[in-house]
């Protein structure tokens, strides 16, 4: 597998790990932005979430999504057992794909997808719900230029995004040019030169648009474009909001 993206992923369990590891009992029982959890069941979450990817890394995917496996098992009382369900979880889940092949394909939902771009996933997963453990914890985040891979991954899903919400594209996808601004303050750039139709802004709220953490409206993102504007109220980077998020 691809060391630079496992390492990505492994940045960014450790930087949420390292928020949420001091903090009081008090805290991890706090509301979080997702109604009905708390800070717990954020990390809870993703430590389901790991378990799963890592029956889907192991060919074992029937056991996901046709026994119903979802939501997992009960949250802990403890947060420390919270916390140490999930650093062995990720940790076995990142020790698999280290094992594949970038192309190997693992099956996710309605069919598979290479490791590389489920190793992809499992990223922008732990990065989106690592700000909603960061707005809990009263901390603000701080954007690296490894939000790329969420960069990239909110616009790749844009064709199932138009089509699992039942949205007619206004325009063929490749009419539309995304012109981002890295952490870094690197450009990012996806689809054609010289499409017709753009959107432009920060990779930073980008990523928090695709990934439904902020409303289009309240983001720096600037569209030019019937079709520019439509992939702003459909864009999403994950499967469904019923699904592993």
């Amino acid at each position: 597998m691809d060391d630079v993206l496992l390492g990505d992923l492994a940045a960014e369990h450790q930087v949420l790990d390292d928020l949420v590891a001091p903090l009081s009992a008090e805290v991890w029982a706090t509301p979080s932005p997702s109604p009905g959890w708390t800070l717990a069941h954020q990390i809870h979450h993703l430590d389901v979430s790991e378990g799963a990817a890592l029956l889907a890394l192991t060919g074992r995917s029937d056991q996901i999504f046709s026994s119903g496996y979802w939501p997992g098992p009960p949250l802990p009382a403890d947060p420390a057992e919270v916390l140490e369900n999930w650093r062995a979880s990720r940790a076995a889940s990142l020790e698999a794909m280290f094992a594949l092949d970038a192309k190997d394909p693992v099956i996710w939902g309605d069919g598979p997808m290479t490791c590389r771009s489920f190793a992809t996933a499992r990223l922008m997963e732990t990065w989106a719900h690592g700000l909603d453990c960061f707005t809990t914890a009263g901390v603000e985040p701080v954007d690296t230029d490894r939000i790329r891979h969420v960069a990239h991954i909110g616009y790749r899903a844009l064709p199932y995004a138009f089509r699992s919400q039942e949205v007619e594209q206004p325009a063929p996808l490749s009419e539309l040019r995304l012109e981002l601004v890295s952490p870094s303050g690197q450009a990012w750039t996806y689809g054609e030169d010289g499409a017709p139709q753009s959107i432009t802004g920060t990779a930073s709220h980008w990523c928090r648009v695709a990934t439904r953490r902020m409303a289009a409206a309240d983001s720096d993102l600037v569209t030019h474009g019937p079709l520019a504007d439509a992939v702003l109220t459909v864009a999403r980077a994950y499967l469904s909001d019923g699904a592993p998020t």
